[in-house]
């Protein structure tokens, strides 16, 4: 039986040589995993580069189709506006607001309404001309009856009686409230303009007013305004008709 000798050096060497492998394989590991994970990284950052790119051209490409939807919208809504101010200016031009073309368009449709054939009408206002050879004017004046009104009837004649004007009126009142025989400006009166054919034409309202008649181949055109008390003073002249 032989015993070997002990050497602790060898002993050490043997363990530092061990130490030294497993440092060395714990690095290698640690160099695998970081180089696996850095490629893992790498992987995912091109995943999501990739990614955002696509939704950024996505984005894009919304914001260009809003930005061409936007365009056109603006371009129908200038549209639109400059359709709507030439609509505008020619309603005003064919149908003014106020004016005497407005009172005219609106007895126009007041006639065809009452049921004047649109012809008659139109060759009624073709066949209207400028006044001519109009007379001087003349002044009459004739007394407004009331239900006070005791006197004698008081007309106007006109064209050796072929137009007799005469009219009736609302009693002005006293401070007690009585009837005067007088008629009150204030309130409406009715006129009656009666032709040589005996047709009497009817005009009421307050005064003052204007009025045409046609006789004899004459327009007579009639002011009539308020006179001295109880009476109604008519201005006229005639001009050639048509």
């Amino acid at each position: 039986m032989s015993i070997g000798q002990y050497n602790p050096r060898s002993r050490y060497r043997e363990r530092a040589i061990q130490r030294f492998n497993k440092t060395i394989l714990l690095i290698l590991l640690m160099g695998v995993c970081f180089g696996f994970g850095f490629f893992i990284g790498g992987q995912n950052a091109v995943v999501q580069n990739g990614t955002l790119k696509l939704e950024i051209e996505d984005m894009t490409g919304r914001l260009k189709t809003m930005q061409d939807e936007l365009t056109t919208i603006r371009a129908e809504a200038q549209t639109a506006t400059s359709r709507f101010e030439q609509l505008k200016t020619q309603y005003e031009r064919d149908i003014p607001s106020d004016g005497p073309m407005r009172e005219i368009v609106d007895m126009v449709k007041k006639q065809i309404s009452d049921g004047m054939a649109p012809d008659r009408l139109a060759f009624v206002l073709r066949s209207a001309r400028p006044p001519r050879n109009c007379s001087d004017p003349s002044t009459k004046r004739f007394i407004i009856r009331t239900p006070a009104y005791k006197g004698s009837d008081s007309v106007v004649t006109v064209a050796e009686g072929a137009i007799v004007i005469s009219g009736t009126g609302s009693s002005a009142k006293t401070r007690e409230g009585q009837l005067e025989s007088w008629f009150d400006p204030t309130q409406p009166v009715s006129l009656t303009f009666k032709n040589a054919n005996g047709e009497n034409e009817k005009k009421a309202g307050t005064l003052p007013f204007q009025h045409s008649v046609i006789a004899g181949g004459k327009e007579y055109r009639f002011t009539l305004t308020e006179g001295e008390k109880s009476f109604v003073k008519v201005t006229f002249d005639s001009c050639d008709y048509p």
